[in-house]
């Protein structure tokens, strides 16, 4: 099977040369540990080598993201728009109150079709081969009931899969809590589970990563520590 690269330094040698095709991956962690600059690495390095992606945003602007990617990694996304190798979707949810009448199940309805068929008419119209979803915590801070927030993240991530794209989906980890998401569900959907985190080493904090979960491939099961420079992410080799 020919894997999907990743395209991060030091990531690809850790799960047999890279992702599954058609899966959906998990990028979890705390607050500042290095989600989406994971995430836009992934995107920006696969549409480089020809991989058009689509970058999904529920809590970021478009200008924000352009902004903290050009300072951060000197990466100018707008060139790829240019060239039809990225498109950039930012959704703004506007949940009607308890009062409109409409029930819960009707509105995550309404709000996650709507959103699969907006990503769905952009992996067509560029052809993409990638997509990040930024981030799922909208998705769960919005449902109370656990099996509406299962069945809205399993049509989701079933939905990507049928559009025939390889999917990173960002989750936040609560600061307190043993859980990988907000909700506790969307990682025993995912095919991979990829967690992120920022602790302290001698007298610094480091950031690391562990692959926790990789469906069909027989993954490293260290801590690897990562940095983040102006080439990209680099998993750092263990010494």
């Amino acid at each position: 099977m020919e894997k999907v690269k990743t395209y991060i330094s030091g990531l690809d040698e850790l799960i047999e040369g890279g992702l599954i095709p058609n899966s959906t991956t998990l990028i979890t962690g705390k607050t500042g540990t290095g989600k989406s600059s994971f995430c836009v690495s992934f995107i920006y390095f696969g549409a480089m080598s020809g991989e058009p992606g689509i970058y999904v945003l529920t809590e970021e602007t478009v200008q924000n993201i352009k902004e903290e990617t050009k300072n951060v990694f000197g990466f100018r996304l707008e060139k790829l728009e240019e060239q039809n190798l990225l498109k950039i979707l930012a959704i703004k949810p506007e949940f009607p109150t308890q009062a409109s009448g409409i029930e819960e199940s009707k509105i995550l309805k309404i709000y996650v079709y709507d959103l699969v068929d907006q990503i769905s008419e952009l992996v067509k119209e560029i052809n993409a081969k990638r997509v990040v979803f930024d981030s799922t915590s909208i998705l769960e801070l919005f449902v109370k009931d656990k099996y509406l927030g299962r069945i809205a993240i399993t049509y989701l991530i079933n939905s990507l899969k049928e559009m025939g794209v390889t999917s990173l989906l960002v989750g936040t980890i609560p600061e307190s809590g043993e859980d990988l998401s907000t909700l506790g569900i969307i990682e025993f959907l995912v095919d991979g589970i990829i967690k992120v985190e920022f602790v302290p080493i001698a007298e610094e904090f480091k950031r690391t990563l562990s692959i926790r979960k990789m469906r069909q491939i027989n993954h490293s099961t260290f801590i690897h520590p990562f940095e983040i420079t102006k080439e990209g992410i680099k998993i750092l080799k263990i010494t």
